[in-house]
């Protein structure tokens, strides 16, 4: 049994070595190493929930209160498209999302277990088509926590702590797993190097190496990718996480601050102090340029300038204590997200200074977070995966520059007669178009709630539009009514129902147009749908 330790604790031994478990009987190795390898679709897909699916606002950052329709719309639009449930061990018992790794379209999610038991478990999701993620593969790993990972060159190196009461051939609980993927799906191939600690609290990689911190009076290692042993070691307190930037090693302890390594042989190159931190926890960095972005738990986020050390900002938690404590930052195509427990997940826009852009609007806690892609992962402990995409402009249409981009209310009316035209990325509360009003949008659009065509009115969509909320209460609708025109170049996503009164007209442009409805569709007479197009759920026969 451990001694109610987490993520770090105390470094006992100073001994390592690796073992490499796959060297006989392959064919029972899942067995006798203790990994389950699950990949039936059907029973894995059960743990999709989809119930608070659907378009996301962001509201005020500074307030914490939804943004009012007055106040400027978001320019960064946002879909839910599903929760992954955690899964339970062979013991019935919950695990905890806690880490995510991204390569391409495949999320490789951690689960751990808290408490003094250990147990873990691995996801494989897969977002090729983005409406409709999957889970591919799941493996439960007995009697160890799995703390983080990070894919390399078709591995995944993962972080644990294992049950030593269950192993005997290990002295101290600290792990790193190098697992070989099977075109990307979890395997029961995998060597173990044994390091001198209770747990280990991350892993990073690189072509040639990968590095693993353990915590407490623990260490910063690199270990070979070819041979899987430790080549150098640094002896650091209370490490939290390890993360590459060219060729620095950088990692943050929770009483030392940032070290910064040189990468082929760990001499030091540069250290300063951050916030002292609560042990226990898990917080993460992130690289913005050449700032460095650091999770500093109550007292927030800290930016500091990587080359001098110094502090360039601090975005304080809008309440502290309790649960609300900054646990992880992503960094991803112009903005960091950051990652704030009970308060949420809070977004910033890179720049000189990261500036507001707000909190995400999701239900639970957020304890970690991972960007990649058009994508953001946010771990939420019981309460399993989020997956949230951005909605992006598609560059293939770059006739539409000539319009401005939207700035104005979060809802947005068009009067009767009024032609409006914009392009980018625009995430709406509302949308009515009245009587012969022309709304056209070229790239990506958000509205969260209802958008109404009114008698005659027309709204030109080119690129993409998601509305709507899934499966509601209280559905949101997209409604046509008589002689109104919905035209389509590009891929709309309705995720409440859609309302086609007499006379409600849609036109799809192109060969490559698509529609997907996920509630019911009311067409009422004299509806008329033409053009060619995909309806992906079969909703508008």
């Amino acid at each position: 049994m451990r001694n109610n330790f987490y993520l770090f604790a105390f470094l006992t031994m100073s001994l390592f070595i690796s073992c490499d478990n796959n060297d006989d009987n392959s064919g029972n190795q899942s067995l006798e190493n203790g990994i389950t390898i699950n990949s039936d679709a059907a029973t894995l897909n059960k743990r999709l929930d989809f119930t608070n699916s659907g378009v996301i606002a962001i509201s005020n950052t500074s307030t914490s209160k939804s943004l009012s329709s007055a106040q400027a719309a978001s320019d960064l639009p946002l879909v839910q498209i599903a929760e992954v449930n955690p899964p339970t061990d062979s013991k019935g018992r919950t695990l905890q999302a806690n880490h995510v790794a991204v390569n391409g379209n495949y999320a490789y999610v951690a689960y751990t277990m808290m408490g003094d038991a250990y147990s873990g478990a691995i996801d494989v999701i897969d977002v090729t088509d983005p409406y409709k993620p999957k889970l591919l593969t799941s493996a439960l790993v007995a009697d160890t926590d799995i703390t983080s990972l990070t894919y390399s060159n078709g591995n995944l190196i993962i972080a644990g702590a294992k049950d030593i009461d269950k192993d005997a051939s290990l002295t101290n609980p600290a792990i790193v797993i190098n697992m070989q993927l099977s075109s990307g799906m979890l395997t029961d191939k995998y060597t173990v190097t044994k390091l001198e600690s209770k747990v280990t609290t991350d892993v990073a990689a690189n072509t040639s190496s990968y590095f693993a911190v353990t915590g407490d009076t623990g260490s910063l290692f690199k270990i070979s990718n070819s041979t899987k042993e430790v080549t150098a070691k640094v002896a650091v307190q209370d490490l939290r996480t390890v993360a590459i930037s060219g060729d620095k090693i950088v990692t943050l302890s929770g009483t030392k601050g940032v070290n910064i390594y040189n990468e082929s042989t760990l001499a030091l190159q540069k250290s300063f102090t951050t916030s002292n931190d609560v042990s226990a926890a898990k917080r993460t960095i992130d690289f913005d340029g050449t700032k460095l972005l650091v999770a500093e738990g109550y007292n927030g986020l800290g930016v500091y300038d990587i080359n001098s050390g110094a502090k360039v900002q601090t975005i304080s938690l809008i309440a502290s204590g309790g649960d609300n404590v900054t646990n992880a930052v992503s960094v991803n195509d112009g903005y960091a997200f950051v990652a704030n427990g009970a308060a949420g997940l809070n977004v910033y826009k890179s720049g000189t200074t990261l500036s507001a852009v707000g909190t995400v609007g999701i239900t639970g806690s957020s304890n970690y977070v991972k960007s990649s892609g058009n994508y953001i992962y946010v771990a939420s402990g019981k309460g399993g995966l989020k997956i949230i995409k951005m909605e992006k402009p598609n560059p293939a249409f770059a006739n539409c520059s000539s319009y401005g981009t939207y700035n104005q209310g979060k809802d947005l009316i068009l009067n009767s007669n009024e032609v409006k035209s914009y392009n980018g990325s625009t995430a709406l509360n509302s949308i009515i178009v009245n009587s012969g009003g022309v709304l056209t949008h070229c790239g990506s659009i958000t509205v969260q709630n209802s958008l109404i065509l009114n008698s005659g009115g027309t709204f030109n969509m080119t690129g993409t539009l998601a509305q709507g909320k899934y499966q509601q209460s209280n559905p949101t609708e997209l409604i046509i009514n008589s002689n109104a025109l919905l035209q389509v170049e590009g891929s709309v996503v309705i995720w409440g129902d859609l309302r086609l009164n007499s006379g409600a007209k849609i036109n799809f442009i192109g060969n490559d147009s698509s529609i997907t409805i996920y509630g019911k569709v009311t067409k009422n007479s004299g509806v008329t749908i033409t053009g060619t197009y995909k309806d992906t759920e079969n909703k508008l026969k």
